[in-house]
C-alpha cells in the first residue's frame, strides 16, 4: 500500500500538470514544457543531475526519457559533440525539438523510442543520463510516466538493453530517492544485473535522501 506521503505528491503532481504549459529560464536555458511532458523544475533530481554532467566530457551523449529535453541540452551547452533524446512520448519529443530551436547554437538528436528500440545497435555512447521516473504513483495511468511500481520494471528493462549501447569507459547517470523503496534503488538493480555502482551525489536535505548513481560495465573505469 502506497504511503499518504505518495499520495500527497501524486497530488502535487496533477497540479503541476494542470499548469501546463508554461516557459521558464532554467541554467541559461528557456525552456518550454508542453502539456503531459515532464518539467525540469520538478522534484529533486532534473537539477541535481545537470550539475553532475558537468563532471564528464562525453562525446555522444544520451539524455533518455528527455521529457522536455532540458538534460540534452545541458549536455550540449556542457560541450558533447553529439548529443541524443529519446523519449517514447511524442509530445515530448516535440517540445524537445522546441526548445533545441529556443536555445541555439545547440544540438541535440531527438528521436522517439521505446528505450533503444529505435537506436542502431551499433552506437555506443559514453554517457547515458536517465532521469527515470521511480516514485510509485497512486493516480490512475500514473502521472508524468510514474506508475504504482516506483519504476522497478523500467529500470530494470532499461539496464538490461543499456549493455548493448555502453563501452567499457561509459557511464550512466540515474536518480533515486530513499522516499521510492529500497526495491526501486537503480544502484541495487544495476548490481544484481552485473554492473559496478558507486554514489556520485547525496543530499539529505528532506525527510529522505536524494542520491545520484554512477552506474557502468562491470570492468569498466571508476
Amino acid at each position: 500500500m502506497l504511503s499518504s506521503e505518495h499520495t500527497r505528491r501524486d497530488a502535487e503532481l496533477r497540479a503541476l500538470r494542470r499548469r501546463q504549459p508554461y516557459a521558464i529560464d532554467v541554467d541559461g536555458l528557456r525552456i518550454w514544457v508542453a502539456q503531459d511532458v515532464f518539467p525540469p523544475d520538478l522534484g529533486y533530481s532534473p537539477r541535481r543531475l545537470a550539475a553532475v554532467l558537468g563532471r564528464y566530457t562525453p562525446h555522444r551523449a544520451l539524455d533518455m526519457g528527455c521529457g522536455s529535453g532540458y538534460l540534452a541540452l545541458v549536455l550540449s551547452k556542457n560541450g558533447a559533440r553529439e548529443v541524443w533524446a529519446v523519449d517514447n512520448h511524442p509530445p515530448a519529443i516535440a517540445c524537445t525539438m522546441a526548445n533545441v530551436a529556443r536555445n541555439p547554437p545547440l544540438r541535440v538528436r531527438a528521436v522517439e523510442s521505446d528505450l533503444f528500440a529505435s537506436i542502431a545497435p551499433s552506437t555506443t555512447f559514453d554517457l547515458i543520463v536517465f532521469n527515470q521516473p521511480f516514485y510509485p504513483s497512486t493516480a490512475p495511468g500514473g502521472v508524468f510516466g510514474m506508475k504504482r511500481d516506483g519504476g522497478r520494471a523500467i529500470i530494470e528493462r532499461f539496464l538490461i538493453q543499456a549493455r548493448g549501447f555502453v563501452g567499457r569507459d561509459s557511464v550512466i547517470l540515474m536518480p533515486f530517492s530513499q522516499m521510492a523503496g529500497a526495491e526501486n534503488d537503480p544502484g541495487a538493480i544495476a548490481a544484481r544485473l552485473g554492473y559496478t555502482s558507486r554514489i556520485v551525489r547525496r543530499d539529505d536535505d528532506g525527510p529522505h535522501a536524494h542520491v545520484i548513481h554512477e552506474i557502468r560495465a562491470r570492468g569498466g573505469a571508476s
